[in-house]
């Protein structure tokens, strides 16, 4: 091969090279980068480094990072920038998260969020250490937190789970969030107050300070969602004023609240439930789940009313009701 051509070759890989896009995500576990960030705990900081000789914050995440095949930018204002946008409420374990006003205006220090509110950074007080996000010197600085892990997700929800597209959508869409130890809990009952919630989520109500209900106060975390839920027709609460938050929710009452936020259309259904007939409360909202796919109820041709619905089962109504 001749000069001019070899010398045409390399031109051109070299184009391709720096026109390959830069590496965002990696099939990395959050709990894996995290325990090589802790590998380096103690690290002295140092300006520009990024080495375990030293660190400064955003050299640490560029390092870690690296080591897994994400190609970060170099400065933590650069950094944010990147990857995908993720919620206070949704952090999950290897996200990055992000500071302002630290030394100067704007994004100026980055960690990784290592779960329980704790995040793993280099600072120049204690070198690579780990501090809570969201109280102490940083807790009035947190600006946001960036994705960059794709398979980031609950430890108790593994790809075979019978839910876990339904989780995962859902977990994706900001509308659920996991425990602050980095699990969802599938099997754990799901609360009155934990539901209105989410469905207030999937339908983008705009939350409201208008209370209704005795036993809801404005001090309740969910008091703004049980009320924009209240206003949009989807919780009635109980006769005496009450709504009863934080009690678990039972299958039927789920049904109701699904088919009024998603005003489902009666259509017939082949389902036939040997525990639920004509004179129970929920009837017609049993079955318009049923004929719109939402559920089959169980292998004995029961849809049990009244037992207590599973954050698993919930997350799958509201799935399939949004689909």
């Amino acid at each position: 091969m001749g000069r001019k051509l070899v010398s045409v070759v390399l031109a051109n890989l070299m184009v391709l090279f720096l026109f390959i896009p830069h590496t965002y995500a990696s099939s990395a576990s959050g709990e894996e980068v995290i325990e090589r960030a802790k590998k380096h705990l103690g690290t002295p900081y140092q300006w520009s480094g990024e080495s375990p000789d030293g660190f400064d914050c955003s050299g640490f995440t560029y390092y870690i990072m690296e080591q897994f095949g994400i190609d970060l930018a170099r400065g933590s204002y650069d950094q944010y920038k990147q990857g995908t946008y993720v919620a206070a409420s949704n952090l999950q374990k290897g996200d990055l998260v992000f500071f302002s006003g630290t030394h100067q205006t704007g994004i100026s220090h980055v960690g990784f969020y290592i779960g329980n509110g704790d995040m793993i950074s280099a600072t120049k007080s204690s070198g690579v250490a780990i501090d809570p996000v969201f109280s102490g010197f940083w807790g009035d600085k947190y600006t946001g937190a960036k994705r960059f892990l794709d398979n980031t997700f609950f430890s108790d929800v593994s790809p075979d789970y019978w839910a876990y597209d339904e989780i995962k959508y859902l977990n994706d869409e900001g509308i659920i969030n996991g425990l602050s130890n980095g699990s969802f809990g599938p099997t754990a009952n799901v609360s009155r107050a934990q539901v209105a919630k989410m469905v207030s989520e999937a339908l983008n109500l705009q939350p409201s300070s208008s209370g209704h209900f005795e036993d809801v106060s404005s001090s309740h975390w969910a008091y703004e969602y049980i009320n924009a839920a209240n206003d949009a027709g989807v919780i009635t609460g109980y006769g005496n004023g009450t709504f009863k938050p934080d009690e678990d929710i039972t299958r039927a009452e789920i049904a109701a609240m699904i088919n009024r936020a998603f005003e489902l259309s009666s259509m017939s259904s082949s389902y036939s439930f040997e525990d639920i007939n004509s004179s129970h409360w929920a009837y017609e909202d049993v079955y318009a789940l049923a004929s719109n796919g939402i559920t089959s109820g169980y292998h004995d041709d029961t849809f049990r009313p009244n037992e207590e619905a599973t954050r698993a089962e919930f997350s799958a109504f509201l799935y399939r009701a949004l689909d």
